[in-house]
């Protein structure tokens, strides 16, 4: 073991294994008070893109500050830095997952980072119990782009301090702020100014991306070259599959079809792209004009329309004529496989789980694409934490879901140029920033966009998805939407994982 001086701060530096592991310590001299930040650094190699990485691993605390220079937060990012790459030509990309209240781990170890968990490609199983596999990832694309993983307050490693309190940091508004504050302190610390900047956004992390992206540009002058947005969340008001919204009875129903494919209750004999082709155009042609006559619509047009519902769906002509033609989500995956006794998943409606109440109206158990997973990805991120030497004396929070019960949802005043619109959306709480989207492309033509959507994925419907970007201003041109025959977590299979993969890759090689 080496030691390093350098002022009042101790850096030590281990060699395990041929590796060099090295973490800031607090030194004798250094006054008890003063709150220093947890760094652990070491060095790897990974095959990339047909060539060998050497670069720097980085796991560790930033310290956000308030106006009088006093620490408000600390947040944890893990960054991969390819070393001795010349800064000025060399991408970064941030990365963040949704909730709010998710931590970006579950995107490092299942996807993106340099070591990723091998699960079963089969929706039919279960991650079990550890022991689980844990790989160099196959798709890594640390040759073309750092990669800096960040978890927001309340996540990870974050957390307040001082005087700050968790509801300065857990809003709409704050969260970008905060976001964007580490965003600049990273590059301004790292001097990659003059880099190409990326950020990358799961779920309410497409809301974070983009909000983060106008805040860089308002706050610091700061443009952004690209933003992939996976399980696109960009408008709220049609992922609310409750009474009486219709935006969310039209984002769903697509969905709903593409599942009910994939377990063989409707589309039998035909592909899924052809079957989800159909099922937009049923939406459009015929489940809109019913909506919106509602009640004024003579019986027998109803009963065709339920009739087609039906095909489209699984679901029994009944059943959608009890419902009123307006099937809720919730009911939808308690009732597709209801006479086999299983419920579908939320994240993932290719997953199934079998509940001990087949009576009730909607899941009883949770979701399905969740449990039967979330203990591989915790374990395997917390692995990784001891493989490169992270030691903290608190656990690292996975999930927290006191972040997305306290949120504050209110809309972002910037986020509308017409005050009626935000007095209507503030009333109604409807939260958006597709509009901000298409604004901050007018701005900044270089501003490009990858969009991923999962055709089971039911949180966030690719339908909804396409007509976010169909409409708000968005420059079409600069945006490519990708599909993919998996869930919200898009790269939870094989198959799925190495499409999305090279559809980021060739994302940053067009980029070129």
């Amino acid at each position: 073991m080496k030691y390093f001086f350098n002022f009042n701060k101790t850096i030590v530096c281990t060699l395990i294994s041929g590796l060099m592991f090295c973490s800031n310590v607090m030194a004798a001299n250094e006054s008890s008070a003063e709150i220093k930040p947890k760094s652990f650094v070491s060095e790897h190699r990974i095959e990339a893109g047909g060539k060998t990485i050497r670069y720097i691993a980085t796991a560790g605390e930033t310290l956000l500050r308030d106006s009088s220079g006093k620490p408000t937060a600390a947040i944890w990012a893990t960054s991969f830095v390819k070393k001795d790459a010349k800064k000025e030509n060399r991408p970064v990309m941030f990365v963040y997952n949704g909730g709010p209240g998710s931590a970006a781990a579950i995107l490092q170890i299942g996807l993106l980072g340099p070591k990723i968990v091998n699960r079963p490609d089969s929706p039919k199983g279960d991650d079990g119990a550890a022991p689980y596999s844990i790989i160099d990832n196959p798709h890594s694309i640390l040759d073309l782009t750092d990669i800096v993983f960040v978890d927001p307050v309340g996540t990870g490693f974050s957390r307040v301090l001082g005087d700050a309190s968790n509801k300065d940091f857990w809003g709409t508004a704050s969260d970008a702020r905060s976001m964007g504050d580490f965003i600049n302190n990273w590059i301004t610390i790292n001097q990659r100014w003059n880099s190409p900047k990326h950020i990358l956004g799961l779920s309410y992390g497409t809301i974070r991306a983009v909000s983060t992206a106008d805040y860089l540009s308002a706050a610091y002058g700061m443009d952004l070259n690209g933003l992939i947005l996976m399980g696109t969340a960009i408008d709220l008001g049609g992922l609310a599959s409750v009474d009486n919204n219709i935006l969310a009875y039209i984002g769903y129903m697509p969905t709903m079809a593409t599942i009910a494919h994939y377990h063989g209750k409707a589309g039998v004999g035909k592909t899924l792209e052809a079957f989800a082709k159909e099922a937009r155009e049923f939406t459009i042609k015929e489940y809109v004009p019913a909506l919106l006559l509602g009640e004024m619509m003579p019986a027998e047009e109803r009963d065709k329309v339920a009739e087609r519902f039906a095909y489209f769906t699984g679901l029994s002509k009944k059943y959608i004529l009890q419902s009123n033609l307006r099937v809720l989500v919730p009911r939808f995956r308690k009732e597709l496989l209801r006479d086999e006794g299983l419920t579908i998943g939320y994240s993932d409606g290719r997953y199934t789980g079998q509940e001990f109440d087949n009576a009730a109206d909607e899941p009883v158990m949770g979701d399905p694409s969740n449990y039967r997973e979330l203990s591989m990805y915790n374990a395997g991120y917390n692995h990784y934490l001891a493989e490169i030497g992270v030691k903290m004396d608190t656990p690292y929070k996975l999930v927290n879901y006191n972040v997305g019960k306290n949120w504050d949802w209110q809309p972002d005043m910037k986020a509308f140029t017409d005050p009626q619109r935000y007095r209507v959306a503030r009333r109604s709480l409807v939260s958006e920033v597709a509009s901000k989207l298409g604004s901050l492309m007018r701005k900044n033509e270089d501003l490009d966009v990858m969009v991923a959507s999962g055709l089971y994925d039911i949180i966030t419907p690719f339908f909804n998805t396409e007509r976010s970007f169909a409409n708000n201003g968005i420059v079409l041109d600069r945006v490519n939407i990708n599909y993919y025959e998996s869930g919200h977590k898009i790269w939870i299979d094989t198959k799925s994982r190495e499409k999305l993969s090279n559809d980021i890759r060739q994302f940053f090689l067009s980029q070129k």
